[in-house]
């Protein structure tokens, strides 16, 4: 279960005080796929006489389909490289781009760069009773070494990718049977269908990262912000908390282990 290269303090067996999972791509970095990736590909199909947006829309909507479709395998739902060469048979070009060579060429910066207060943020929270897991829907190929480019490598206890359990993020499976390992679970991300709706129906405590707050609400504690966001219909269920930035995880953390390891209770159930 555990990362070999990952931190290890204490083994997976061993119950924690607080598992938190982290989205990667959004929330922790912005990675090499489109500064990098994405641009090599359009250029290549582009022989094919369609607009770049046209060749994107081709490529995201082979994702998104992979997803949705229950007989599609995880792993090849967030292949990349197995789509641009789908997308490339369709259109008759034999694709040469390989997204897992230019992510490890372009793994650093400038091309992929941690978010503001991620290292702080980490440093804060590691502790013997917290597990810190990577949960990101990208393919470990594509990942890992993003993760070793940029340092934060060595802060997770394991890293969970499509690749773990044959299940991506929406599916319970995805995070095997971390979520037994401590009586209080929190997921952090910036992806509503992915990182909080789940997550609450798994049990978690979601906090979600929106950088581009309106002011009024930048101004508010996260809690408060949670309750005062402007959800669209379909967002029927809220976070726990709605955070602008890395550096006000760390108490929203404290603030869920005091209540639940004082009360027995989750504060905002």
């Amino acid at each position: 279960m555990t990362n070999d290269t990952a931190r290890s303090t204490y083994p997976v067996a061993t119950p924690y005080r607080t598992v938190i999972f982290f989205d990667l791509d959004g929330t922790l970095i912005d990675g090499p796929f489109r500064p990098a990736v994405l641009p090599a590909i359009l250029d290549e199909l582009a022989v094919s006489g369609l607009d770049p947006a046209t060749l994107r829309k081709l490529l995201f909507e082979e994702n998104y389909r992979r997803q949705a479709d229950p007989t599609c395998l995880p792993t090849q739902a967030m292949d990349w490289d197995d789509i641009f060469q789908t997308i490339g048979q369709r259109l008759g070009i034999p694709v040469k781009t390989n997204a897992e060579m230019l992510i490890r060429t372009h793994a650093g910066p400038p091309f992929a760069v941690l978010h503001p207060g991620v290292l702080e943020t980490l440093q804060a929270l590691v502790a013997p009773e917290r597990a810190l897991v990577l949960a990101t829907k990208g393919l470990r190929k594509y990942q890992q070494p993003i993760l070793e480019a940029l340092g934060i490598l060595p802060y997770f206890n394991a890293i969970l990718t499509p690749d773990s359990h044959q299940a991506l993020k929406r599916n319970r499976a995805f995070y095997g049977d971390w979520p037994q390992q401590a009586t209080l679970t929190i997921m952090v991300g910036d992806y509503y269908t992915d990182d909080v709706l789940p997550a609450r129906a798994f049990g978690f405590q979601p906090v979600w990262k929106q950088e581009n707050l309106p002011g009024a609400l930048r101004s508010l504690d996260p809690v408060m912000r949670a309750a005062a966001y402007p959800y669209a219909a379909e967002q029927s269920i809220q976070p726990v908390a709605i955070i602008h930035s890395l550096v006000e995880l760390p108490q929203i953390v404290q603030d869920l282990e005091s209540t639940i390891h004082r009360t027995g209770r989750y504060r905002w159930n």
